[in-house]
């Protein structure tokens, strides 16, 4: 059941996004230029240290907290429509998660971005990381990728690569509010069109009047075959895939993209396992205040952590 809290929040928001003076479509494009070469007001937390890398001309950055107690080590990829770049938020956000898993190391992918680097040079990007991580000495089975939205997207298509060109895989994948169809194919964009306070619709206007907005084409998919696997990792084969943990919300415009990707791994076999949060958003965990983001996060770190690390 969805939270009181949750309920207002959405609301909030679908009344400020599905009003006129917003235009859905350019939210991606807006959030891009707001971060675009801002200067970082990022400081480390007590015990935490951060340095920036590159590797093979790729960034990264690196997370490292004093009171590690693993050898898990957590490779992020953030969100942001392919456009946005790695920023203060997500530097916080990798703390968070090193907090959450007794002080894992976090490596921050800074791939290319949108329209200078196209896809699917992204997912190469997160190639290299991963290899690199590897060569470091980093056990593949110790490695836990987490991803959100299009991070998400990275984190299936980058192993779908490393599963064809027989590299070792992580051992674990995390994907909050995967977007896996850029066909945009799924039933949801029409049954979630008033639900989903970002990409939706307001409750006045008629479906079948704003098709070219609920199945929009994303410009960063014009030029490529959109049902390649490394773009649109739904029309991928999941065969000998890791551990799988996937969380939506129902009131995402993408829910089923998510419910097509699963049953696929079930029906390969992945352990794998969607949970889906009643009402909420688009990546709704990253408000971290509502009290569907604290239970998302509490079923991920038991689907991640050791039976040793329990106790």
């Amino acid at each position: 059941m969805q939270s009181f809290t949750s309920k207002i929040f959405m609301a909030t928001l679908r009344m400020i996004f599905h009003s006129p003076l917003s235009d859905s479509s350019k939210l991606s494009d807006n959030l891009a230029k707001l971060t675009k070469d801002k200067k970082s007001r990022y400081r480390p937390s007590k015990n935490f240290t951060h340095t920036k890398h590159t590797v093979n001309g790729v960034k990264y950055e690196k997370i490292i907290n004093r009171n590690c107690k693993t050898d898990k080590v957590i490779l992020m990829i953030h969100g942001g429509g392919f456009k946005i770049e790695l920023n203060d938020f997500y530097r916080k956000l990798a703390e968070k998660y090193s907090n959450m898993f007794f002080g894992a190391t976090v490596i921050n992918a800074d791939y290319g971005r949108f329209p200078e680097y196209q896809l699917p040079s992204q997912m190469h990007d997160v190639v290299k990381i991963y290899l690199h991580m590897l060569d470091a000495g980093i056990n593949n089975s110790d490695i836990v990728i987490i991803g959100d939205s299009a991070g998400a997207t990275l984190a299936l298509t980058s192993s779908l690569w490393l599963r064809d060109n027989n590299y070792p895989l992580p051992g674990h994948i995390v994907c909050f509010s995967l977007w896996a169809d850029a066909t945009s194919s799924g039933e949801s964009r029409i049954s979630n069109a008033y639900a989903d306070p970002f990409y939706g619709i307001a409750k006045h206007k008629k479906i079948e009047d704003n098709l070219h907005l609920l199945r929009r084409i994303s410009k960063y998919v014009l030029n490529v075959d959109r049902t390649d696997p490394y773009i649109s990792p739904l029309f991928g084969s999941f065969e000998n895939f890791p551990k799988v943990t996937l969380v939506c919300g129902t009131a995402e415009l993408d829910e089923s993209d998510n419910d097509r990707v699963f049953e696929k791994m079930k029906a390969a076999n992945v352990d794998a396992v969607l949970y889906k949060f009643e009402g909420m958003c688009h990546c709704f965990e990253l408000f971290s205040f509502l009290p569907e983001s604290k239970t998302a996060y509490q079923l991920v770190k038991e689907r991640i952590i050791d039976k040793n690390e329990k106790s």
